[in-house]
């Protein structure tokens, strides 16, 4: 049985290469630099309605460079749970000792030298693997890289994986080995020192799962510490690890090379069979299938572990000397520099038009939807705009100016963050861009949307409807009608991310209808309770609606009457009947604005309260 200590004569070889002449030529100082883990007496729990279970349970062992690792182990032994505290994902209620070659463990320094691919990685699926592995290559690697040098990357992954024949395949119609390989290829790209896989060949057959173990084999071989945990291997796949851990109900029952798992259990009584599987056999005695103790086969492991420990310690305590002397600095320098917040929306406005330009029949049904129902309204209210007798028709349209803008942008918007959540969890807790980068691209590049969206509605409506042809009068309704409707996709996006596409379709007409009762066309102003009359101030749909009738109504000559007498034939009765104006025009643009940066604020708040709590 050997330990970290074997490796540390490597250290100063390049670790995780991908072994292509050019790519190592482009990482240049940025190499990463090979990591041994050992923790010990790792303890993790979780507190479930005032009981507390334990997930792991002083768990020890450690994780060798050059060398792959299988962890095993039934379903909820703590696999996932394990890794997810190594890559320092998950760190609340976490205690015990952890040590990197040596040294006491630093998540500052040493976090973004590890790379966790989850069981389940997903993938834009409007960008091609060629796509996919760019963006992230521009992303990870520094921003002083050409074309022709991203290029290199790219194509050097895409070979080594296996990969070069799907590249300009969509993410959406990969197969299920395809996925996984791109998955790890977008993190292999800054050679991590430290590679860890959750259930990376499951729903994949025997062949793929050889193929993919194979390549983090050879990956492996290069210096990196490659860590996976599997269910359940086959014979072929369990040949190609170095060393095993087994976990069973939140205890480790063995860590060490695989060749010496079997004398192991075989103190503790249990014979292995002759022509069986390795993994099958560990996994029928830690599920008690198999006569023997379990107890005393935790402790034979742990007495096991402690021995080989000892055995090299004189080694690990030179080892610490040396690494604590001269290495902090130099994996602290190594870590790739942070972009700007400037380059990282670059790169992801670029990639959002992509996906915008490819999956355009939401685009083009939302601009229909605005067309349809702008000659739809046109054609209702046809040239009511300018008619006396018919003011109480047109004040009726133009409330439903408002409605349609904003639930025919609030309702698209709820699923706007829900389809992306994972995608982006992954890729900012794996250090590629910031939450402000993401969420300011996302935001920009659906304006000029909106922007088409909401005048195409007004100009047709506006138009057919016979409203004043004032430029002045339709600059201050085109002003208002684009507020309501940022302000209507902003409410879907607050309500998306807070509770969901499900609940968010059912929370908006919920929330918003009462509003409307507020508006000021219902039930004016004067007419409502004394203490009611506070809820109108906060209603965005009262100072819309009079924005509106203030564009239309406000400092214009009489309408024109057919009639001999025509009540509403002057705009200031119309206004004054209305309670309008209670404030001015401008103040009304500046409420409107101030409820889309307040709804923007509480957006990114849920949004930084998700990832603390998928931190966690």
């Amino acid at each position: 049985m050997s330990n970290c200590s074997e490796c540390y004569e490597v250290l100063d070889g390049d670790s995780c290469r991908i072994r292509l002449q050019e790519m190592d030529k482009l990482m240049g100082p940025e190499k990463s630099r090979s990591l041994c883990i050992e923790f010990s007496d790792l303890c993790y729990s979780v507190h479930h309605k005032g009981s507390k279970k334990m997930i792991l349970d002083n768990v020890l062992g450690h994780f060798e460079p050059g060398k792959i690792t299988a962890i095993i182990g039934p379903s909820g032994a703590g696999k996932t749970t394990l890794l997810k505290i190594i890559a320092g994902k998950r760190l609340a209620d976490v205690t015990g000792t952890f040590t990197i070659n040596g040294v006491e463990w630093d998540i500052r320094t040493f976090r973004k030298q590890m790379c966790y691919v989850p069981q389940q990685f997903d993938l834009l699926p409007f960008l091609t693997t060629k796509e996919t592995l760019y963006i992230a290559t521009r992303l990870k690697l520094s921003v002083n890289q050409n074309e022709d040098a991203i290029s290199s990357v790219v194509d050097d992954i895409a070979e080594n994986l296996s990969l070069s024949n799907c590249l300009n395949t969509l993410a959406s119609k990969l197969s299920g080995g395809e996925r996984k390989r791109l998955s790890i290829g977008v993190e292999i790209i800054t050679n991590p020192s430290v590679l860890l896989l959750d259930e990376p060949t499951s729903g994949l057959d025997s062949v793929a799962s050889n193929q993919l173990v194979n390549m983090l084999h050879n990956l492996a071989r290069e210096n990196c510490t490659v860590i996976c945990a599997i269910h359940q291997p086959s014979s072929p796949m369990i040949s190609l690890f170095d060393n095993i851990m087994v976990l069973n109900r939140g205890k480790c029952m063995y860590c060490g090379p695989k060749s010496e798992i079997l004398k192991t259990y075989e103190i503790a009584g249990y014979n292995y069979p002759s022509f069986y599987n390795i993994a099958e056999f560990v996994l029928e005695v830690i599920t008690e299938q198999r006569n023997g103790d379990l107890e005393n086969l935790h402790k034979v492991c742990r007495v096991e572990y402690e021995k080989l420990r000892q055995r090299n310690k004189n080694e690990k305590a030179n080892f610490k000397q040396k690494f604590e002397a001269d290495d902090i600095d130099t994996l602290t320098k190594s870590i790739i520099p942070k972009k700007s917040t400037w380059q990282q929306q670059k790169i992801l406005l670029f990639r959002s038009l992509i996906c915008i330009k490819r999956d355009n029949t939401l685009t083009k049904l939302r601009f229909a939807a605005h067309v349809v129902n702008g000659l739809l309204l046109g054609t209702v209210f046809y040239n009511f705009g300018n008619d006396a007798e018919k003011v109480l028709s047109n004040m009726a349209c133009l409330f439903f100016f408002m409605l349609f803008l904003f639930f025919a942008n609030a309702m698209p918007a709820v699923q706007m963050f829900p389809t992306e959540t994972t995608v982006f969890l992954q890729e900012h807790l794996n250090n590629w861009y910031s939450l402000r980068s993401y969420y300011s691209v996302k935001i920009l590049t659906d304006l000029p949307m909106q922007i088409l969206c909401a005048s195409s509605f007004l100009f047709i409506a506006y138009y057919m409807t016979g409203q004043p042809m004032e430029y002045y009068r339709m600059l201050q309704m085109w002003s208002v009608c684009l507020l309501i409707t940022i302000l209507g996709q902003t409410v879907g996006i607050l309500t998306g991310a807070a509770f969901g596409t499900q609940t968010g379709f059912f929370l908006i007409p919920a929330v918003t209808t009462p509003l409307l009762l507020f508006a000021g066309y219902f039930l004016k102003l004067r007419e409502m309770l004394i203490y009611l009359q506070p809820l109108s101030t906060v209603s965005f749909f009262r100072y819309t609606y009079e924005g509106m009738l203030q564009a239309i109504y406000l400092n214009r000559p009489n309408l024109s009457c057919t009639e001999i007498y025509c009540f509403f034939q002057s705009p200031s009765k119309i206004l004054s009947i209305m309670d309008v104006p209670t404030v001015p025009f401008h103040a009304i643009l500046i409420i409107l604005a101030s409820w889309i940066i307040c709804l923007h604020i509480f957006t990114y708040a849920v949004l930084c309260w998700r990832i603390y709590y998928a931190k966690k």
